[in-house]
């Protein structure tokens, strides 16, 4: 009788702890600021594959992942995928006892993320666990990618809600910038920032716009704090007709320097690029 005891309490306990995991799965994650939703999507892609229904598994083309306001893109297996942050419903994961993770759409009973708008109008799904030497299933890094795909999950939920409401800067953006404007000195560059715009402006010197955009890109996130970074970058943006990216990244300009000499130019053309990016669509 004891054993048989023992044997109910175990099952109770294990009843309870696959009960809690469950619900664990289920809670909502707090709203991401759009830059950890951002830093977020491009840590989690590492341990990404992806899907189709035509071609089977195949592993990311981790070069080719690029994030705009709007859209995730990214190449597999030869198809590029551009996932429109408005267009899907509220995304869960789902893990399994070999650390097989999956994500899927609310309501939803596949397992695809969402299908692509190019002509080929292929369906993509994303995954943790397999290629790659499925590094879910390896003991030493299936913690990282199981919280790499809930923190996937998380981000693209958070960007999901920001481009469903009109385009703002997060708060703690604003806060740093007031700070930062009411400093009668304002702080030198760090020196990992200022390779970077060198590494841009030879990029431009170069006629190699999308690199000049990455490093730039590196820059900001670096260092949030630089206006001239914020310009140029929009500027580059709006040349290649990324016109979201250029919306973007003039935002946060005219909040550190609203009374710079370019200013109102400055919001003009933002104002251009809110159209052509609506036109683009």
């Amino acid at each position: 009788m004891r054993l048989v005891g023992k044997a109910i309490t175990v099952l109770l306990v294990m009843i309870l702890m696959i009960a809690s995991m469950a619900m664990a799965q289920q809670q909502p994650v707090p709203e991401m600021s759009y830059r950890q939703a951002q830093r977020a999507i491009k840590t989690a892609m590492s341990y990404a594959t992806a899907s189709d229904a035509r071609s089977g598994m195949g592993p990311l083309d981790q070069n080719s992942v690029r994030l705009t306001q709007g859209t995730l893109e990214f190449d597999a297996k030869g198809v590029h995928f551009t996932i429109p942050f408005k267009e899907f419903r509220t995304l869960t994961v789902k893990c399994d006892e070999d650390y097989f993770c999956r994500l899927q759409e609310e309501g939803g009973k596949k397992h695809w993320l969402l299908t692509d708008y190019n002509a080929r109008k292929r369906q993509v799904g994303i995954f943790f666990g397999y290629g790659r030497g499925k590094i879910c299933s390896q003991a030493q890094k299936r913690d990282e990618c199981m919280n790499a795909a809930a923190q996937f999950v998380a981000a693209l939920n958070s960007l999901h809600n920001y481009a469903l409401r009109p385009t703002t800067l997060d708060e703690d953006f604003q806060k740093q910038a007031t700070a930062w404007r009411a400093l009668a000195e304002k702080p030198a560059l760090p020196d990992a920032v200022r390779v970077r715009r060198m590494m841009a402006e030879n990029a431009v010197k170069n006629k190699k716009p999308e690199d000049a955009l990455k490093y730039y890109a590196q820059g900001i996130e670096g260092y949030p704090m630089w206006p001239q970074g914020w310009f140029n970058a929009a500027l580059v943006a709006g040349e290649l007709g990324h016109y979201d990216d250029a919306v973007y990244n003039m935002q946060p300009y005219l909040e550190l320097v609203p009374d710079a000499k370019d200013a109102q130019s400055a919001r003009d053309q933002l104002e251009i690029w809110k159209v052509e990016a609506q036109e683009k669509k």
